[in-house]
């Protein structure tokens, strides 16, 4: 189990991961719009530091989802989320690489093209989250601290990030789908997922 401290700050974490997701996926979708591609000089800036946000707070999440759900009882557990927690910080490192690029006039390479670099390096990151979420929710506490909401959305949204991740990676899944994976599992349900996290450290106290 975890402390009343641990508790109150991975509810907060998952709270603030949950709105500055939306906030992030607000401006590529609402402000840029679906055609956008590469980097934007305008909101760029704000992205990079929205999304390392993001990022940060997911990893107090996973950190302490893990210690929740994990234990001597839960080895599977523990590993998933040490690899997903790594996998995380990876994701997470370079959050400022296209505005860093942006202003570096000695630039080599384009700032499009090593944002394409940094993404391909993180490319296993969707399957280590999927799996993560996935063995989370299988756990013997998930259906004492998680809401039912939680459940359905985080077996959800974790298989359909593995599988989309997987599918688009080997050209099984066409690209038009893009659009459909990233509202219904990235804006919807892992979220949604991630906001039940937050009640379950909280109800974790009781």
């Amino acid at each position: 189990m975890i402390s009343r401290e641990e508790a109150r700050l991975g509810t907060l974490m998952a709270n603030l991961f949950v709105v500055l997701l939306l906030v992030n996926f607000g401006i590529q979708i609402f402000v840029l719009g679906p055609d956008q591609v590469g980097y934007n000089q305008t909101w760029g800036p704000l992205l990079s530091a929205t999304g390392f946000a993001v990022g940060f707070a997911f990893l107090f999440v996973i950190f302490l989802g893990t210690k929740l759900f994990g234990g001597e009882d839960n080895p599977y557990v523990n590993i998933t989320g040490s690899i997903a927690f790594v996998a995380q910080a990876v994701n997470t490192i370079p959050a400022f690489a296209g505005v860093a690029q942006e202003n570096d006039a000695d630039a080599f390479l384009t700032t499009n093209q090593v944002l394409d670099a940094t993404s391909g390096v993180n490319s296993g990151w969707g399957v280590m989250i999927g799996i993560f979420g996935l063995v989370v929710i299988r756990s013997s506490l998930s259906k004492q601290l998680i809401p039912n909401y939680g459940i359905f959305a985080g077996y959800g949204g974790a298989t359909l990030i593995l599988v989309s991740t997987l599918g688009f990676a080997y050209g099984v899944l066409p690209e038009a789908l893009g659009i459909v994976v990233s509202v219904l599992g990235g804006l919807l349900l892992y979220p949604l997922f991630i906001f039940s996290l937050g009640k379950a450290f909280t109800n974790s106290q009781s």
